[in-house]
């Protein structure tokens, strides 16, 4: 039986993750196929340093035009899939397929430490000797990462996350879940503005609902965001800043989200599968409430009722199908 017919939630989850060297790509990209397999989601998962270099040579790269052809065929041939590497070209190639982008950036120490404890990596290298030995010219590599120019830098990853119109996370954790470290950094005031993205909201509304429930999560989340627009330079008044309507919305829609998900699935996983679902869609909760009653004075104020649904979950694209 397929897992659409069993009634598993089978959204198209496509993730490209990019980021330095010792960053936790590959770690990262590992836990996501993990999870959805343990689902019974089945995910493809491609590592961009097997399209990008000649097999069977050492450090000969393969022309752009080809590699572009093979994740292009990648993603094309996949509903469901995770793409991670350290070229930005080739991650832009895989996020013009509407994927979620995660760029991980922990900082050059996590890297280098990161780099000095990987195993043996048998498809990169012949043997664990040769591996060590390549050790100082990879971890000269990965602190360059922070003054470079070319495709492989920060420079270009960051430009990518910039430029990126679609559901976007910029990620730091190290010794933690990205998912915790995101929370605390927001409850820090610790998140630069161009990283509070949609995507960012709606992950760290969901930690909060999960951790504390709805009723405590709202007043968490409302005090939060708008310390955190401060931080900004920011103001929270009648035109700008927090919305009180949109977020108690978002937090009951996430209550109900977690309601019917998968309680052995680890929270930042969830966040994925959310991200991966209807409820990550801008216009979502013109389901349940007008344009005009929802953007007016009152309803950035306040909590004002919708007008055209109660808030269900079933009124989205989520109907019919089980997300445990």
């Amino acid at each position: 039986m397929s897992p659409a017919e069993a009634g598993h939630h089978t959204f198209n989850m496509r993730i490209a993750i990019v980021g330095n060297s010792g960053s936790g790509k590959s770690t990262l990209a590992g836990q996501i196929a993990a999870a959805q397999n343990a689902a019974a989601h089945s995910i493809a998962s491609l590592d961009l340093d097997t399209v990008a270099w000649e097999p069977g040579k050492i450090a000969v790269g393969r022309s752009p035009e080809a590699t572009a052809a093979d994740v292009a065929a990648f993603c094309s041939t996949h509903d469901r899939w995770v793409v991670e590497g350290c070229y930005g070209t080739l991650v832009g190639h895989a996020v013009a397929y509407s994927s979620i982008l995660l760029f991980i950036d922990p900082g050059v120490e996590a890297c280098l430490a990161n780099c000095r404890n990987r195993p043996w990596e048998p498809h990169k290298y012949a043997s664990k000797t040769e591996q060590d030995e390549k050790l100082e010219f990879l971890l000269s590599w990965v602190r360059g990462y922070y003054t470079r120019v070319d495709d492989l830098s920060l420079r270009a990853h960051q430009a990518l996350f910039e430029s990126y119109r679609g559901l976007k996370l910029r990620l730091a954790h190290h010794q933690t879940t990205w998912l915790d470290d995101l929370a605390a950094r927001f409850q820090a005031c610790a998140v630069p503005a161009k990283e509070w993205t949609h995507a960012a909201h709606l992950v760290v509304g969901l930690w909060h609902v999960h951790r504390y429930g709805a009723a405590e999560a709202l007043d968490r989340l409302r005090n939060g965001i708008r310390r955190l627009n401060e931080s900004h330079g920011g103001v929270n008044t009648t035109t700008n800043g927090y919305h009180e309507t949109i977020t108690a919305m978002y937090v009951q829609l996430l209550a109900q989200y977690l309601d019917r998900c998968r309680t052995d699935m680890a929270i930042d996983m969830r966040a994925l599968d959310l991200l991966a679902g209807p409820l990550a869609a801008r216009d979502v909760l013109f389901a349940f409430c007008s344009r005009d009653r929802l953007m007016s004075t009152a309803a950035r104020l306040e909590w004002l009722e919708p007008d055209l649904a109660p808030i269900d979950l079933e009124a989205t694209t989520y109907r019919g199908v089980s997300l445990g």
